[in-house]
């Protein structure tokens, strides 16, 4: 692999809403199937061959995958799905408002939250996703579609940021990924 590139999801309906997605469906909206329009085009702009389409299998990032191919040309039945770039699981905290839970707790107290997947346990899979992405050797230019919380946790990986950084709001907001914003991670 010689470049990497990351998208997140395009928006959707629990975006609208505010409230935590993790692992839980959830469609995009019109302006999600927009914005992963527009993210394709300036793709293909941006660099008009990518050898590898990888994404969660959610629907959200699959949806926004098949969007980007059709702008740049790339089969959609070749679009690779893989376990290893899902969101974080909110647990107990999918589907509640995230305004209402960040008015009376951090970042950090997410993760004594019933069900939830650490930040820890989040970061050492976002650790083999990265090996998983540097074994595959036929591919120089990769795209993800995965989401928000995975891609920051990517990114912190590939900085060699410990996963601490996260609760720190200012390094949280510069890890932050717009919907279907691309991102050159390498």
């Amino acid at each position: 692999m010689k470049r990497l590139f990351f998208v997140r999801h395009g928006e959707t309906e629990h975006n609208l809403k505010g409230v935590f997605s993790g692992q839980s469906e959830t469609k995009l909206t019109n302006n999600g199937q927009l914005q992963a329009r527009q993210a394709g085009q300036n793709l293909k702009l941006k660099l008009p061959h990518i050898d590898l389409i990888i994404c969660s299998p959610y629907q959200r990032t699959y949806h926004t995958a098949c969007i980007i191919a059709e702008e740049i040309g790339y089969p959609v039945n070749a679009i690779l799905k893989n376990e290893l770039f899902i969101e974080r699981s909110y647990g107990a905290l999918e589907g509640t408002s995230k305004s209402n839970y960040f008015s009376n707790h951090t970042f950090k107290e997410v993760d004594q939250e019933k069900g939830v997947e650490t930040a820890v346990e989040l970061h050492d899979r976002a650790t083999r996703a990265l090996s998983y992405l540097n074994s595959l050797d036929n591919y120089d230019d990769i795209l993800v579609v995965s989401h928000g919380a995975f891609g920051r946790a990517i990114q912190r990986v590939i900085k060699n940021m410990p996963h601490t950084d996260e609760y720190v709001k200012e390094r949280r907001e510069k890890l932050k990924l717009g919907n279907s914003e691309i991102v050159e991670l390498i």
